[in-house]
């Protein structure tokens, strides 16, 4: 009878056991939740050129209240902080440990420019733990916080040429192929966090400064298909000038743009421009040479043929460049 007993209690224990020891294990090694919020209060100094912009934000980082994390060892990875606060704690309303602090600094971006001017960007703010890998500890965005990040950006926010054009959040494990001079041979993963603020650019500023004195250059080489063909001077004056002209503004629109391997949108409008102003050149020493010949009529039959095509080249030319870039 004791035996009898002895063997269910045994049993009873082992079962017992393997319940528990699932959940122990799946505790042990499950990553803590992190919680990550932002404020955005401003950002300035968008320097295209320099793929850099400033931001001053507040964040704040929410924790398990049994988790021994703190936010020692944030980092900024595409980014250098140019003051920071000191970090107050508190408890959340749902008696989590909460750490905030308010930051200023300047932030990289990856800017994408063959649709320039018409691009959008993206100037994203990255997050990320020096010491705890993702089998630690895991970033999320703050759940008791709006989920419409939008509400995450002062609503008084505004950025120079740009519009704001809303804004994410996008989580996900970042791998380093490295042992980082540990000599171990072990690559290691890290949570990582980051927040974009997406922008388009406004349109206005770069009409005024760029495409409207671009078809009055482009207007002054048309010019040359009402002069008489005999003003030769006249009619090669105003194409050069108009061609050298275009080129100058081309110049000056790429001082403030960084050099890329790929051609922008405003760099194929330019040379749409230049090609069709260099062919009423060439029309005009056509027009010269049938002028010293005594042909008036092909001259000026040529100078209404060229009145049409010119203005229909730049039409269609400037609708293909749009469609497909």
């Amino acid at each position: 009878m004791l035996i009898h007993k002895l063997k269910i209690t045994l049993f009873a224990v082992l079962f017992m056991t393997l319940l528990v020891l699932p959940s122990v294990y799946a505790t042990e090694t499950q990553p803590t939740k992190i919680e990550i919020g932002l404020y955005i209060l401003d950002i300035a100094h968008l320097d295209v050129k320099e793929s850099e912009f400033f931001a001053d934000f507040y964040i704040w980082y929410k924790a398990p209240p049994e988790s021994s994390w703190v936010p020692e060892n944030i980092e900024f990875m595409n980014g250098n902080i140019e003051s920071a606060t000191p970090i107050a704690s508190a408890t959340s309303a749902s008696g989590k440990k909460q750490w905030s602090q308010r930051i200023k600094g300047r932030f990289r971006g990856h800017f994408r420019l063959q649709s320039y001017p018409f691009d959008r960007q993206s100037l994203p703010i990255v997050i990320e733990d020096a010491e705890n890998t993702v089998e630690k500890i895991l970033f999320t965005p703050d759940t008791e916080s709006s989920a419409d990040y939008n509400l995450w950006l002062e609503p008084e926010m505004l950025v120079p040429d740009w519009q704001r054009n809303g804004a994410a959040c996008d989580i996900d494990a970042h791998h380093y192929k490295t042992d980082f001079g540990l000599g171990s041979k072990k690559t290691s993963s890290y949570s990582r966090l980051t927040f974009r603020v997406n922008l388009k650019r406004l349109f206005l500023p770069h009409l005024i400064k760029f495409i409207l004195p671009l078809f009055i250059i482009a207007g002054m080489a048309y010019v040359v298909f009402y002069i008489n063909a005999s003003e030769f001077e006249a009619q090669c004056g105003i194409c050069i000038t108009a061609l050298l002209s275009a080129i100058a503004l081309h110049n000056s629109q790429a001082d403030a743009l960084p050099s890329v391997g790929y051609l922008l949108m405003s760099d194929k409008i330019f040379m749409l421009f230049y090609v069709v102003i260099f062919l009423a050149l060439v029309q005009t020493v056509v027009n010269n040479n049938y002028a010293k010949r005594r042909r008036f009529d092909m001259a000026i039959y040529l100078d209404k043929i060229c009145r049409f095509w010119y203005v229909f080249i730049l039409i269609v030319g400037n609708i293909l460049i749009f469609a497909f870039s």
